[in-house]
Parts: structure tokens; sequence; C-alpha cells
């Protein structure tokens, strides 16, 4: 089975989220591939939409979790909620919430621990930045990052990770093949080839079929191509030719 997760950011509103779900659902369900699971990542403000759609064809997601289950934490959002509105999976660790909100190793550790006694999937985002990329510095941040995140957890099971090169984020810019392929074998090896793991980063109908290419990567998680639900949809074609 491969992945297409859409990423959607702080994009939609939660009328347009409705919108958005109606359209999915349809275009999916014209399709009808076999191989092609897909799944969507909503803002907060509209995750609540997964309690009224839970017959959905595709995986309901949420952006961020909380690491606590209550308490004072104002704007903050709960893995109770998450439970209650059946939630499939949740973002952990994107590059944006680890430079822009200041997210740890350590805070992306508790998160995970909290999806580990629910039977949500965590998808958690690793990658280095621009300067570890220019000092060679990808196998080191890559091994921290994955070693960090799953220390004292069993959830190998359930966990798909996404390798995201931060500086190839929304500027239509992707890696060398062999350096993704390097990143992709490295993160098999980390979880002993027992993860789904995905590649993001700039991924569009045009660059797609090169991705792909790599060995051994089980789908994208997509940002701005999945704005458009119909032509993110038309973006599996690519992956049900590649069994």
């Amino acid at each position: 089975m491969k992945y297409l997760i859409g990423n959607l950011k702080m994009n939609l509103t939660c009328l347009e989220s409705m919108e958005y779900i109606k359209k999915l659902q349809n275009a999916i369900a014209a399709k009808k591939y076999q191989n092609v699971k897909f799944g969507a990542a909503f803002s907060h403000d509209a995750i609540s939409l997964s309690y009224t759609n839970l017959d959905r064809n595709f995986l309901f997601g949420a952006q961020n979790i909380f690491h606590e289950e209550k308490g004072a934490y104002t704007g903050e959002i709960s893995i109770r909620s998450a439970i209650e509105l059946g939630l499939d999976f949740i973002l952990i660790g994107h590059s944006e919430r680890r430079k822009l909100f200041n997210e740890t190793d350590e805070l992306i550790n508790a998160k995970i621990k909290k999806i580990e006694k629910t039977k949500i999937f965590p998808i958690l985002c690793v990658g280095e930045n621009q300067e570890e990329f220019e000092n060679n510095k990808m196998e080191e941040v890559l091994t921290r990052q994955i070693q960090s995140a799953l220390k004292d957890i069993d959830i190998l099971g359930r966990l798909i990770i996404s390798y995201e090169p931060v500086y190839c984020i929304g500027n239509g810019i992707i890696p060398k093949h062999e350096h993704v392929q390097h990143a992709v074998d490295l993160i098999r090896k980390l979880t002993n080839n027992k993860v789904p793991v995905l590649y993001g980063g700039s991924v569009c109908d045009k660059n797609i079929d090169t991705l792909l290419e790599v060995k051994n990567v089980d789908g994208f998680l997509v940002g701005g191509a999945a704005l458009d639900p119909e032509k993110f949809v038309e973006m599996g074609e690519h992956l049900e030719r590649k069994k």
C-alpha cells in the first residue's frame, strides 16, 4: 500500500474544509485506486469535522497535539479530543513546529508517548535544515531525531515516518535522487524495516515520478499540491502504477 497524505496547514477555514472533504471523497470514490491510501491533516478549527465524517474513505488527521491530556494550557488540543473525534493520525515534529514553535526532540517524544496509548497513529516528520545539509550532517540529524522521538516507546507497528529536508519545503526544490535514497535507507535501518517511509518537501505532479524512482518509498506527505482535492487525488495515478 502507498500513502498520499496532504498537510493542509493553516490554509482552509472550517467551512472551506467541509467543502474540501466533499470534493476529496468524491474524487477518491471516482478513481477507485487499489494501491493508494489517501489522508489529509486539517487545522485545529476543522478537526471536529472528523466526527461528522466517520464513514469517510480517507485518513483524517490533525497537524499537532499537546503532550498533556488536560489542564491550564490555553490554545492547545488534547489527545482526549483527538480520540473522541475519531482521528486516524496526527502529524508530529513537522519542521514548522520545530522552527516556529521551538519544539524540541524531548517534547516530540512526550507527544508520541500520549499517542502510543491510543489507536491513533503518529506521522513523525524528520529532516535536516540547509546548514546541516551543507555540513553533511543528515545522518546525524535523522538518527538523533528518530532515536529521541522513539525513546522508551514501542510504537513501530503503527508509526509512519516522513523524511522532509527542511530546505526543500514549499520552494519547488527536491534533493538529488541519491540523497533521498540515503535518507530512506537510513530511516529503514533505524526502524528495523518496520515503518512505512514517506517523502515530503515540494512534492507535486511534476516531480512525483522522479521521486518514485527512490526505492522503498511508501508514499508522500504533500503540502501545497494537496490544496486542490481533485488534483491531489489525480497524483495517486502515479503511485497506483508503481506496484
